[in-house]
C-alpha cells in the first residue's frame, strides 16, 4: 500500500523516543507490505467512521485514513490513549472523513 503523513504526525512521531519509536517503524513497514488493510495487524475501524481506522501502540493510538481509489493509507494522528479521544479530536475526524 501506499503510505503518506500528515503534518501533525510528522511532529508527533519525532518527538517519540526508544520503543515507542522502534514499534512506530515496524507499523510502518507493515502498513506498506500489506495488500489490503484487513492484512495489518491490530488494526480497528472505528465506528464513527467508513474510511478512519486505529492502531494501538501501547499507551499511544495511530489514526489511519484509508484510500480506497489509489490504494493509500495517511497516517493522520499520533496521540497517547487519553488526548486521542477527546471530543476536539473526534470532531476534526469527523469533519475531515
Amino acid at each position: 500500500m501506499n503510505v503518506e503523513y500528515s503534518r501533525q504526525f510528522e511532529k508527533a512521531a519525532y518527538k517519540l523516543t526508544g520503543k515507542y519509536k522502534n514499534s512506530l517503524k515496524r507499523i510502518i513497514l507493515e502498513v506498506k507490505q500489506a495488500k489490503s488493510i484487513s492484512e495489518v495487524s491490530g488494526c480497528i475501524k472505528l465506528v464513527s467512521s467508513k474510511q478512519y481506522y486505529r492502531i494501538r501502540m501501547g499507551d499511544y493510538r495511530l489514526i489511519l485514513l484509508l484510500r480506497e481509489a489509489n490504494d493509500t493509507v495517511i497516517f493522520e494522528i499520533l496521540l497517547s490513549r487519553g488526548e486521542i479521544y477527546n471530543n476536539e479530536n473526534i470532531r476534526s475526524l469527523r469533519k475531515k472523513g
